[in-house]
């Protein structure tokens, strides 16, 4: 099946939702006319990264609600990045699918939290595959990307395509900065392209652009926002870390193909170690 995705490599007003959410719906608007069935946008787009400041977590579904409304009022499927969203158990950093109605068919609470979000942030424990027109979609945050247990367990449930709301920066490397500037770009590169193949799905990954600027925080965004599938690699991809949106259309029958060619869905049902 061939259907149209947006990826948009926004930049993002730190603390500012109001702003964000305005420029939010005219990237949606303007995907909206040109007859694209998704659209996806970055981790915690909608404010940046918290840093454990309470006002900025969702208690109330509001912008669940405000991509509910936006998604039926434009005809597009949503994937609104991530945000923070709590309730009496935690603080968790959520995702959702939100179909073209505005209907809700895929939540997930990030399960793999980046090192800073543990000071704050409850993590997920469940895997979010479900089905849509286009295929069964799953839904996984950043630093997700870096365990493939989580792909194994999406491919087991029939996974076809992988959404990955991110926010990833050069010096998320630390140390190994000294080594490689460019090490964070380096491993969201192969891992994408990895994913893809080794549990032939398609996979969206989008990323800020810019830069993190909070007091002493000075970090530089990779951007490097892609479609990337098996054989093929990346069929689309941001080498730059400025805002630009894109529209792809891509065609999941190569997914029947590379199960074809490599059965590795196949060799999983009656693996032992997986």
């Amino acid at each position: 099946m061939k259907f149209k995705i947006t990826v948009v490599q926004f930049k993002i007003k730190q603390f500012s939702p109001e702003e964000n959410l305005k420029r939010a719906e005219e990237f949606i608007k303007k995907a909206s006319l040109s007859k694209t069935q998704v659209i996806i946008f970055p981790e915690d787009f909608i404010t940046g990264p918290i840093l454990g400041k309470k006002e900025f977590v969702d208690f109330e579904g509001k912008y669940r609600n405000y991509f509910q409304k936006l998604a039926k009022k434009y005809s597009i499927a949503i994937v609104p990045g991530s945000f923070v969203e709590g309730d009496i158990r935690g603080w968790y950093n959520t995702t959702y699918y939100i179909d073209a109605e505005g209907k809700i068919r895929g939540k997930y609470k990030k399960i793999n939290l980046w090192l800073p979000e543990r000071r704050y942030l409850t993590p997920g424990n469940e895997i979010s595959v479900f089905n849509t027109k286009y295929g069964k979609v799953g839904l996984i945050i950043c630093w997700d990307l870096m365990f493939p247990e989580i792909f194994r367990k999406m491919v087991k449930k029939g996974v076809n395509i992988v959404f990955c709301p991110s926010y990833w920066c050069k010096e998320d490397a630390g140390v190994g900065m000294k080594y490689d500037k460019d090490a964070e770009v380096k491993s969201v590169n192969s891992l994408c392209t990895s994913r893809a193949f080794e549990n032939g799905v398609i996979l969206v990954f989008t990323n800020p652009a810019g830069e993190l600027r909070i007091g002493k925080i000075k970090n530089k965004i990779i951007g490097q926002s892609q479609i990337t599938a098996p054989f093929k690699g990346p069929i689309k991809k941001l080498n730059h870390n400025r805002e630009e949106m894109f529209i792809e259309e891509i065609d999941t029958d190569i997914l029947k193909d590379a199960e074809r060619a490599y059965k590795i869905r196949e060799d999983l049902k009656n693996r032992v170690l997986y």
